[in-house]
């Protein structure tokens, strides 16, 4: 957030978003349930939320275009590195499913970022990782990524587009649009969509659910994932994702995918039985830091 005042600029950060939220730093709208039934009293199941206006109460100091990019920059172990690291396609298959599951953050629940407006961008250097995002649709919203990693010769190119209905004691928003990571020096393309944000008002919770596909035409490895949101009275945190990695010409599973993207994620190997930890949450969001404005120029 950017405020003016005696030809001075004040820049305005907040902490990034936890893998599960962070609850201590993020904003809370007061009689946050009440607000919310209030707010949706007189909507119609299946109804499109495209163009439903929130109350600024609800908002969290956070664009939504920084939240997004926030999936690409934001973490203590880089993926992204391992992704292309990795010595073989199959090795470097698992790491790009790990990296997909990182991407997976659910914010708090009532509350929202701003929605950002035409043309506004965010742009994010970390290391030799460069991070640009834009705002390049309004009605309907979609937000562009494009990051490039000179060092790695990584480039990810991500666009979405959230459409959210409403269903009665929940909203779901489908999340439009296509994930491509390229590992350059490798010729390897990985295309991938993203699982469906859902919001229950009773019990409250926010989780993702849905159907994952990534897939690399050059190798012919494929990966189905399956997010799962917990029962009613399941414990908070409990986010599962189950799916398996499979050779697309044979069909014939490789690897068999499970656990929670918000704590650990196992590969167990179908030949062998061996389980390996593919992905750990803690690894990669432990110690999160807010981003420092090192150029006012263009903010």
């Amino acid at each position: 957030m950017v405020s003016e005042g005696n030809d001075n600029i004040q820049v305005v950060l907040t902490k990034p978003l936890s893998v599960d939220g962070d609850v201590a730093a993020d904003y809370k709208a007061p009689n946050l349930v009440q607000r919310m039934l209030s707010l949706i009293r007189n909507i119609r199941p299946g109804s499109d939320l495209t163009n439903f206006q929130l109350p600024p109460l609800f908002n969290i100091p956070k664009s939504q275009l920084q939240c997004f990019g926030e999936s690409a920059y934001c973490f203590s172990k880089n993926l992204l590195q391992q992704c292309n690291n990795a010595e073989n396609s199959l090795d470097r298959f698992t790491s790009v499913v790990a990296w997909s599951i990182s991407t997976t953050r659910s914010p708090s629940f009532g509350v929202a970022p701003y929605n950002p407006i035409l043309g506004e961008t965010h742009h994010v250097s970390r290391g030799s990782l460069n991070v640009l995002l834009e705002q390049v649709s309004h009605h309907p919203p979609v937000s562009a990524l494009h990051a490039t990693d000179e060092k790695e010769n990584i480039e990810l190119i991500w666009c979405q587009q959230p459409v959210p209905k409403f269903y009665g004691t929940r909203v779901e928003a489908e999340v439009l649009g296509k994930r491509q990571l390229k590992l350059l020096n490798h010729g390897e393309t990985y295309m991938m969509n993203s699982p469906k944000l859902m919001i229950r008002f009773l019990p409250p919770r926010v989780d993702w659910i849905g159907k994952v596909k990534i897939s690399c035409q050059e190798t012919g490895l494929e990966a189905e994932l399956c997010y799962i949101t917990s029962s009613l009275l399941g414990r908070r945190g409990e986010h599962r994702v189950k799916g398996k990695i499979y050779q697309s010409s044979s069909m014939k599973t490789l690897y068999e995918v499970e656990g929670y993207w918000s704590s650990i994620v196992k590969a167990k190997d179908i030949n062998s039985g061996k389980e390996t930890i593919i992905y750990d949450a803690k690894e990669v969001f432990s110690e999160l830091k807010t981003p420092i404005v090192k150029d006012l120029q263009d903010t």
